[in-house]
């Protein structure tokens, strides 16, 4: 049916028939529970393979306590040793975290980034370009926000973050190193 023919049969429509019109319409698939890789969990900072660093991992919970004020989670997995950590930011609470970041903001699913956390990709590295206003805002803030706690962003991808030459300590390689 076109649009044209829809909005005909919606004139016509009886009150009880247009409430069951209505009812179908919230029942959709975008009413759906959220996906199971972006949990609407607390933050979670993983500890990784041995070797990963234990002082970055307190600053990554750190930073995870922050966000959760600001409405988000912080989930941070150390990959290897020396290789930086993986960063992203789940909605917890769409109003409060658009106060700093933009885009849809669904409780349950990650803050757009234009591309998948972990998932090397075209759009992932941090200098890519032809994404939204919205995407460019969300990762610049990111990087912001991981530079005030001493994290640098890796050039590979937009949530690949290491601790800063200062903040590194036994396993964990600083920024200049890469």
């Amino acid at each position: 049916m076109n649009r044209q023919g829809l909005f005909s049969v919606v004139a016509r429509a009886t009150p009880p028939a247009l409430a069951l019109l209505l009812a179908a319409c919230a029942q959709g698939p975008w009413t759906a529970d959220p996906p199971a890789a972006a949990p609407a969990s607390a933050s979670a900072v993983q500890q990784g393979p041995p070797g990963c660093s234990p002082a970055a991992r307190a600053t990554l919970q750190g930073i995870a306590d922050e966000l959760q004020t600001q409405g988000m989670a912080l989930h941070a997995t150390c990959t290897a040793p020396g290789d930086g950590w993986v960063v992203q930011l789940c909605v917890l609470d769409g109003t409060q975290a658009g106060r700093v970041v933009r885009g849809p903001l669904a409780d349950g699913y990650a803050v757009d980034m234009g591309t998948p956390a972990g998932a090397p990709a075209a759009g992932a590295p941090t200098g890519a370009s032809g994404f939204s206003p919205d995407v460019q805002h969300n990762r610049q803030w990111l990087r912001a926000l991981m530079a005030r706690h001493q994290f640098c962003n890796l050039p590979d991808a937009w949530w690949h973050f290491a601790p800063q030459d200062g903040a590194a300590s036994a396993g964990g390689a600083g920024c200049s190193e890469r």
